[in-house]
């Protein structure tokens, strides 16, 4: 009985240090004996193959599979996981305080890709290509595996529009769509923009997307009433406010962030290519797919390389100090085509004589 005791509370410790080890949260110290309190979750990813870059919110963390988000906001959260020559992965997650919420996926494999020209009336609406932001339109998003997609189009003021499209390998799908104004809708729109670009925005906790640098972010589709907004960005204090949204307006939001009192230890980047949709490289490391942002970025010299099937790649090189906020844009361009050196043909008297030459030298050879 005494064994069996010991060994029951053996499996208890064991259990307990494996919840520890998983939670991998932000405790603080409570007050009047409360005790210890959680105040963030995590996120474990793991994937199939393993090695596969992991984004949190747009670029506000990265990592490499398997590996975990730790210190994470309660609330809805982005995931992006991409890794040349598989198709990129998107999906969003509930994190709760104290405890790990598990991201596990395999990617399907990309053997000669395509490609899918986005078009749209009005022009400069978001877009994303299963559920990842690829930019505003009219524009190319390239690397896309043979097979159906879903593409999304929103825009304040305007019904949301989707469509599966179909991507044949080493082609171009061009797909136009005409939105539809909204008419006696029963929600409201609001148009977050901020000074500087590039900041998290987040609508009662849930992830949002990053400001652009050509023109506001639209979160669409929200219920009538109040609405908490949170902007974050690395080297700048929280934006906070809270927004009153009306059924069928547009509700407009410039955030001017505020520098943050303590000296910056880091910088931000935006990188975009078009098309949209090519792997970047920095200093030989993989970090994702067009359009990027990244949050938190160590100062020091950095080498950022853009690569997409059927282009030249891009490349260039720069110190990276801290507080600065790096925009970079590549403007792909198919390799330059190689001209075939043809040779110009015989005269006609010297293709004669040649013959010539050849019968005679068959008739001496015929007559030994």
């Amino acid at each position: 009985m005494k064994k069996t005791t010991i060994m029951i509370a053996c499996a208890l410790i064991v259990l307990a240090m494996t919840g520890l080890a998983s939670a991998e949260v932000t405790m603080q110290a409570g007050t009047s004996g409360a005790g210890n309190v959680y105040t963030t979750g995590s996120i474990y990813i793991d994937s199939t193959p393993p090695g596969v870059t992991a984004v949190l919110d747009g670029g506000d963390e990265i990592l490499y599979t398997p590996g975990t988000f730790s210190s994470v906001l309660p609330g809805t959260h982005s995931i992006i996981l991409a890794k040349p020559g598989y198709q990129t992965f998107s999906t969003n997650v509930e994190v709760k305080v104290g405890s790990t919420t598990n991201v596990i996926q395999t990617l399907a494999t990309v053997v000669n890709p395509g490609a899918v020209a986005v078009n749209s009336d009005p022009r400069g609406a978001a877009f994303y290509i299963d559920g990842i932001s690829m930019g505003k339109t009219n524009q190319i998003v390239g690397n896309l595996a043979p097979g159906n997609h879903v593409l999304t189009i929103s825009t304040a003021e305007y019904e949301m529009w989707q469509q599966t499209f179909s991507i044949t390998a080493r082609d171009i799908t061009t797909v136009n769509a005409k939105l539809v104004p909204e008419v006696n809708t029963s929600t409201g729109d609001v148009r977050v923009t901020s000074v500087p670009s590039g900041a998290a925005v987040y609508v009662d906790n849930v992830y949002k997307g990053i400001t652009p640098v050509d023109g506001p972010l639209d979160v669409i589709d929200l219920s009538p009433g109040s609405h908490a907004l949170v902007l974050t960005r690395t080297a700048y204090q929280d934006y906070k406010s809270t927004l009153t949204v009306e059924a069928g307006k547009t509700t407009m939001v410039t955030a001017q962030m505020q520098a943050s009192a303590e000296v910056p230890a880091t910088a931000t980047a935006e990188i975009g290519s078009t098309p949209s949709g090519a792997d970047v490289y920095i200093n030989n490391a993989f970090v994702g797919i067009t359009p990027l942002s990244f949050q938190n970025v160590q100062p020091g010299t950095y080498t950022v390389e853009i690569k997409m099937v059927g282009y030249a790649p891009y490349s260039t090189s720069g110190e990276v100090k801290a507080g600065q906020n790096v925009q970079l844009f590549a403007a792909l361009a198919p390799p330059p085509t190689t001209v075939p050196t043809t040779k110009a043909p015989l005269p006609p008297f010297i293709a004669v004589l040649a013959i010539s030459i050849v019968a005679m030298a068959g008739y001496l050879i015929s007559r030994r």
